[in-house]
C-alpha cells in the first residue's frame, strides 16, 4: 500500500501545493519507524483509529492508543510548517478483504 493514498483527498492552502503535500506526506510516512507507520495508516488512513489499531497489530488497547498518538504528533511535527485549508477531508483507504497490516508490510 502507499503511504501517499492517506493525502488523496486533502487539499492544501494557496501556499502550498497538493503535489507539494502529497510528496511531504510521503516523506513523513517513511520516516516514521515501522510500527509508528502502521498505526498512522490503520488509524488515520483506514479511519479504524486505536482500536482497529491494536486489532491489526496485535497489541493491547492502550499500547495501540499510545502507538497512534505518537505516530500522529511525529507527522505533525513533520508537517507543523503546513498551514491546511479548513476543513480538511481526509481520504479512506479501501481494505481488501482478509488483509492483515503488519509493520513489516508497511514499505514505502
Amino acid at each position: 500500500m502507499s503511504p501517499g493514498t492517506i493525502a488523496d483527498n486533502v487539499r492544501a492552502s494557496e501556499g502550498v501545493s497538493d503535489e507539494e503535500l502529497v510528496a511531504r506526506l510521503y516523506d513523513a510516512l517513511s520516516a516514521l519507524p515501522a510500527a509508528e507507520r502502521a498505526a498512522a495508516v490503520v488509524a488515520f488512513g483506514f479511519g479504524e483509529g486505536a482500536g482497529g489499531v491494536a486489532a491489526e497489530l496485535g497489541m493491547s488497547d492502550e499500547d495501540a492508543d499510545a502507538i497512534t498518538r505518537n505516530a500522529l504528533q511525529l507527522l505533525r511535527g513533520a508537517l507543523g510548517d503546513i498551514d491546511l485549508d479548513d476543513p480538511v477531508y481526509f481520504g479512506r483507504l479501501q481494505r481488501r478483504r482478509g488483509h492483515r497490516t503488519g509493520p513489516g508490510e508497511m514499505s514505502g
